[in-house]
Formats: C-alpha cells, structure tokens, sequence
C-alpha cells in the first residue's frame, strides 16, 4: 500500500528486517519491536520515494518534455490511485490504522508522532481520500 509494487514492498520489509536483525534484542523496550519495524520500513518507502523523485527530475531535465509519470496502481482502482497520491506520511497513518489494524498509540509510535499528530494525520488523510475519489468521479 505504501509503494503501489508488492515486488517493491516485499523488498522493503526484507531489508526493514535485515536492518533491525541485530538490533531488536538491544531495544530498551522489547514490546516496541512491531512499531520499530513499521518506521523502518517507512523510513525505507520514503527513501525510496525521495529517491525516485530525483531521478524523474533528472529524467525531465535530460527529455526537455513532458514529466514522467507518476507511478500508478494497475487497474483502475479508484481508490487504490487516490491513495498513491497521498502523502506518505498521511498513506502511512492509514496503512497502520485500517490495513494493519495497529493501535492509535503503537502506529503513533511508529510514525515517531503524537496521538493527536496520529489522528490529524487520519483525518487529512481521509479528507483528501474523499476529495480525489469525488474529483475522479466527477461530483
């Protein structure tokens, strides 16, 4: 859900685990690993998107045409697009919340935020679902 690729997802989660391995026996909080997991494959999806903005810059500037485009769901689902088009942070509050089902204070943790951060990130988030969603369907 974060990237749009479950090739690309898997690959993420593989190296979240690679990196945390040696580390989560050294947490001063065992009970935090799941939400130590989950900000390092966030960390890893935005790396990944930072990563992927530059070389569409870099692309657009060697074509001198139109943008790339960005990455897109297949199939045309609504709602996976609109969610795309989010940003990672709001996709990733969401992510935690409704597909992990995590807590509001262990997705908090995760996201490195406050409870109140957690839950306006919800809102906006599903704020600008709505709006997208409205906006392809043409109401």
């Amino acid at each position: 859900m974060l990237t749009g690729d479950r090739d690309v997802a898997q690959d993420l989660a593989h190296d979240a685990f690679v990196k945390i391995g040696g580390k989560v026996l050294a947490l001063r909080d065992p009970d935090h690993a799941r939400a130590y997991l989950f900000r390092t494959v966030i960390n890893l999806c935005r790396g990944r998107g930072r990563k992927l903005q530059r070389e569409r810059r870099a692309l657009r500037k060697l074509s001198h045409s139109s943008p790339v485009e960005s990455i897109s769901a297949s199939g045309d689902d609504e709602i996976w697009t609109a969610l795309l088009e989010l940003p990672i942070r709001q996709r990733a509050a969401l992510f935690l919340r409704y597909y992990e089902d995590v807590s509001e204070q262990d997705a908090a943790d995760a996201l490195n935020c406050s409870l109140s951060a957690l839950k306006s990130l919800i809102n906006r988030g599903l704020r600008n679902l709505r709006t997208v969603v409205k906006e392809e369907r043409g109401e």
